[in-house]
């Protein structure tokens, strides 16, 4: 299964988006994906994120590497949520804090609306 077929099955709301292959492809072809795998290699979870800079608008497309913010566009697990699907979200922001790197705040959107976290406690109390 591909991290495209694993957003799709995992029901996400974007999946939904006619344009939401073209929209994950363009993440991949930036370097921006974190595909999270078991020892078979099968897909535990897929994480969309990028760099944006404080203060700007957080439209799509956009990405900063040295933006001092992650912006989480999308993360989606295979477990419901329990315990077994703790371990594979803290694989997702290990793979994000080895891609990008220390920054000021961690921005997802919740019911639309952007909600931003300082990075150094959210990475903490996540990873605890």
């Amino acid at each position: 299964m591909t991290p495209i077929e694993f957003l799709e099955k995992s029901g996400v709301y974007e999946a939904m988006w006619p344009n939401f292959r073209e929209w994950v492809a363009w993440f991949d072809k930036q370097g921006l994906m974190g595909t999270l795998r078991d020892r078979n290699d099968e897909i535990l979870g897929v994480a969309l994120a990028r760099c944006v800079n404080s203060g700007s608008e957080v439209g799509h497309y956009v990405h900063d590497e040295h933006g001092d913010n992650i912006f989480v566009d999308l993360c989606a697990t295979s477990g419901i949520r329990n315990a077994e699907s703790v371990a594979p979200l803290k694989g997702l922001l290990l793979i994000l804090l080895d891609r990008f790197g220390p920054r000021k705040r961690i921005i997802f959107k919740r019911l639309g609306q952007p909600k931003e976290y300082d990075y150094y406690k959210f990475m903490r109390k996540a990873l605890a």
